[in-house]
């Protein structure tokens, strides 16, 4: 059990790497101007209105959580914190 959480630690190291790197930048602001965008539009979809957790989320402001997330992901700066490196040896 102790490998299986030393790949995921992996995994989330390599993770972390890319978007600290110039191509995981601009991914996270894609993906953070997407979710910018259509939070608003994602909570008045008929179909996901009638949903007791998207009523919730709604009446909690919702739209605006997704967006203060994405804004979060948007601005996140990868050497804000202590970084482990990880070498893989093959």
């Amino acid at each position: 059990m102790q490998n299986v959480g030393e790949r995921i630690e992996l995994t989330a190291a390599q993770i972390r790497g890319y978007f600290a790197s110039p191509a995981g930048v601009l991914f996270r602001r894609y993906i953070a101007a997407a979710a910018i965008v259509s939070a608003p539009l994602f909570f008045r979809i008929p179909v996901l209105r009638r949903h007791p957790l998207i009523r919730t989320l709604e009446l909690v402001g919702g739209a605006a959580l997704l967006v203060k997330a994405a804004e979060a992901l948007r601005d996140w700066d990868a050497s804000g914190g202590h970084q482990r490196v990880v070498i893989v040896d093959a």
